[in-house]
């Protein structure tokens, strides 16, 4: 796994060698981010990044960990739409130099690079995403201690139960960045004096991903088709919002103190600001290895009671009914319900990133859909949640016309309601059999054991019922009604077929006396076939298999 990819200049000094030298650490010049390629790794600038991205040639990034991908694409999209934008050019460039340029460009009052250093020990100096103190004297208030990256990330550890904390002993200078980048654009609130971001809706929210990206290409091609779009959209995101085409961008460029009268309003800032929650600074020990050290704020540094989340944060769908809330992810995740409701509900709005540029719209190229969150809650995190597939000419069509929008709703609408109908009637009679076959004797004590085969059949939808609803989307008139008729029955992949083999798997491990258990088995199984035929059940299906049957 050794060596550099072919196209960048050798490594003057290893990643791990860095951390522990007397260096800086500055993205521009010195190899601190580690990446795959082809098999090899390489440590390269963040100038040498984008250039390896844009060429679509960055397979991973080892030390970014799951729930901070969307923390790092987001950051390098909106910082390489504000390089291309303040600079006036068109495309991304395709030499390091050339992006080392632009974003020095973004700080000129800082010739040195401080901003782009993440050891900065002037506290009056900005460092990369920690902002400046306005006087040396606040030194004295950064007394908490952050032994290891994970400490300073946004994931709350302390009860060690699926994600250890304070693992990162070994950490390289890219586990600090991501860490920094994934706390000071995803954080959210952490007790008294820790403020979150201004894009989430309150202090528990969180800012998720729901865009589109190439099918065919990899980290690259969704990084470039993102700050494209971004471009393309920047205009509608300062006119809806009231930004500032000149605004504050970098947040960590300017003094902090964490005051009350420091709050900024969104009309200071520019459409792609990126943003900081929290006074955090590097240090190295005595060792010299590096260490975190933070302190509280009185005041969150972007207005978030006014903004509500209300940003334009262009991954995130927002409500139409409730003031333009952005959409916030819940612990279930994106499953088929959710995914469908976002896609196809009068009530949501889809984000910027996930129209289809202009290029796009006249293109045959294969789009995906990527929905990426952390879910967190009251002193807890409740998972990182991630999902993609690929989206078909005809959803893709569906979303982006009224009259398209309203189909697609329908049919999901149509879909869901025929689920639940399946689910009810399986919750029934697995239900009377728990009863020994007596409707009368069914309790609430029966119907929280259907749960768990409930959600058996939920897990069983959820992996085909997207596909599926595409499939009938793309479908002509006369097939809709063939497609939606296989979906729901056909062999082992049938939603009612499904439902009938959970059936048969509860009666047959439930537990039931042996004298009773015949009668009750039968009762259920009749409950189940009655009510599927029943006009309030799913009657089609069976009329469609006798006319079928009557041809033959």
């Amino acid at each position: 796994m050794g060596g550099r990819p072919t196209g960048l200049p050798p490594s003057p000094v290893s990643l791990r060698n860095a951390v522990g030298s007397k260096m800086k650490l500055n993205l521009l010049i010195d190899p601190l981010i580690c990446y795959e390629a082809g098999g090899s790794r390489a440590t390269a600038t963040l100038p040498e990044v984008y250039c390896a991205l844009m060429a679509d040639r960055v397979d991973a990034f080892p030390a970014l960990r799951p729930h901070q991908r969307h923390a790092w694409h987001a950051f390098l999209s909106q910082l390489g739409a504000l390089a291309l934008y303040r600079s006036g050019l068109d495309t991304p460039p395709v030499e390091p130099r050339e992006w080392a340029s632009l974003l020095r460009g973004l700080t000129p009052e800082f010739p040195n690079d401080e901003p782009w250093q993440l050891l900065v020990d002037d506290i009056s100096l900005p460092a990369f995403m920690q902002p400046p103190a306005r006087t040396r004297t606040r030194e004295r208030e950064y007394r908490i201690e952050v032994s290891t990256p994970d400490e300073m990330d946004i994931l709350v550890t302390s009860k060690n139960h699926d994600v250890k904390s304070s693992i990162g002993t070994r950490a390289g200078a890219d586990d600090w960045l991501f860490a920094l980048i994934t706390l000071q654009t995803m954080g959210g609130y952490a007790g008294l004096g820790n403020y979150g971001i201004s894009r989430m809706n309150g202090g528990l929210g969180n800012r998720p991903a729901f865009s589109l990206a190439p099918s065919g290409g990899g980290a690259g091609a969704h990084l470039r088709r993102d700050i494209m779009a971004l471009l393309e959209h920047r205009q509608t995101i300062l006119r809806h919002y009231g930004m500032n085409d000149d605004g504050l961008a970098l947040l960590w460029t300017r003094p902090w103190d964490g005051s009350a009268t420091e709050v900024l309003e969104l009309c200071q800032l520019d459409p792609f600001y990126i943003e900081i929650c929290r006074r955090v600074r590097i240090r190295r020990d005595t060792a010299g290895r590096l260490r975190g050290t933070r302190t509280t704020s009185g005041a969150a540094r972007i207005d978030a009671k006014k903004t509500r989340g209300r940003t334009g944060d262009p991954w995130t769908p927002f409500s139409v009914n409730r003031d333009n809330r952005p959409f916030t992810l819940g612990p279930g995740g994106f499953t088929y319900r959710r995914v469908a409701e976002l896609l196809s509900s009068e009530d949501w709005k889809l984000p910027a990133l996930f129209q289809p540029t202009l290029d796009e719209q006249h293109s045959q190229e294969e789009m995906s859909l990527v929905a990426r969150a952390v879910v967190r809650g009251q002193g807890a995190t409740h998972g990182y949640h991630e999902r993609s597939f690929p989206i078909g000419t005809g959803l893709m069509a569906s979303m982006t016309s009224r009259n398209g929008t309203s189909e697609l709703g329908c049919l999901a609408r149509s879909r869901l309601e025929q689920v639940r109908k399946v689910e009810g009637i399986l919750s029934h009679a697995i239900q009377l059999f728990l009863a020994r076959g007596e409707e009368g004797d069914i309790t609430q004590d029966h119907e929280r054991m259907v749960h768990p085969w409930l959600d058996r059949l939920e897990a069983l939808v959820d992996v085909r019922f997207l596909d599926a609803l595409q499939i009938e989307i793309e479908a002509d008139a006369q097939e809709r009604q063939l497609e939606r008729s296989r979906w729901l029955q056909n062999g082992v992949d049938g939603v009612v077929d499904q439902a009938r083999t959970i059936l048969q798997d509860a009666v047959n491990t439930l537990s039931c006396p042996v004298a009773l258990r015949y009668k009750a088995q039968a009762e259920a199984e009749t409950l189940f076939e009655r009510r599927l035929r029943w006009k309030t059940g799913l009657p089609f299906l069976f009329e469609e298999t006798r006319a079928t049957a009557g041809q033959l």
